[in-house]
């Protein structure tokens, strides 16, 4: 669906998001990202205990379907028709040469534009706007946001109206999985849902801290949600039943 061109331009951008544990903590926090999530126009879950929890809770899910699944797919695996222009927004110089790389081997060189995130992306509203303006002038039709969260999903929502007729990936380190500079996890951690301690192992000092946090937020959720619905059940006046 993304990879496919929409048959008439539109102007504003479609967003794309990949909610995990760290999003859910986040969301509680900050409404402007809980807005930003609830109106992207795309959302698959990214970790397994939304995929769970969502299910236990009657919400009908496909499946688990990643942020580095999809980057993989498109920039690996998929034909992109001539009309697509590629942005990528990346946190390196490392990632933005890797891209640079990437895209000349796909012969994609005349059809990728790639700008290095400033350090403290998106507290300076002006840069941002003028950020929106290149990407809409070079008639973007998919951007990667290669950034953390919440930094892809508050640009996309601030300035989806700048960003043209795209669609806005919130992907975060997806772009560099699917370039090589990080290691996917082996297939056993995944099926054994263990991607989150293999990926502390890899990064410890980065991700302990992150994913505890992460973690005791999302429970946080959980339990709020459990209530909040137990409270609506034991309020929710009984219907009379007809003799």
């Amino acid at each position: 669906m993304i990879a496919q061109l929409p048959s008439k331009r539109e102007n504003s951008a479609r967003i794309y998001v990949t909610p995990n544990i760290q999003h859910v903590a986040e969301m509680r926090r900050n409404p402007e990202l809980r807005r930003a999530i609830n109106e992207a126009d795309l959302l698959t879950c990214d970790g397994f205990p939304l995929v769970s929890y969502a299910r236990l809770s009657g919400c009908r899910l496909p499946g688990r379907i990643t942020g580095r699944e999809v980057a993989e797919r498109l920039m690996l695996h998929t034909p992109l028709a001539p009309d697509h222009v590629l942005f990528f927004l990346v946190d390196s110089a490392e990632t933005a040469n890797a891209v640079k790389e990437w895209a000349r081997h796909r012969e994609l060189a005349g059809r990728v534009l790639v700008e290095v995130a400033p350090p403290r992306f998106g507290e300076d509203r002006v840069a941002c706007a003028a950020l929106a303006q290149r990407i809409r002038e070079a008639r973007t039709t998919i951007l990667f946001l290669g950034l953390g969260a919440p930094k892809c999903e508050l640009f996309a929502s601030r300035f989806r109206g700048q960003l043209g007729g795209c669609w806005a990936l919130c992907i975060g380190q997806s772009v560099r999985v699917a370039l090589g500079l990080v290691n996917a996890p082996p297939e056993l951690w995944v099926k054994l849902r263990m991607e989150w301690a293999w990926r502390i192992i890899k990064e410890p000092r980065r991700l302990s801290r992150r994913y505890a946090s992460a973690s005791l937020g999302f429970a946080a959720a959980v339990l709020s949600d459990v209530l909040s619905s137990e409270r609506a059940r034991l309020t929710t006046p009984a219907v009379p039943t007809r003799s």
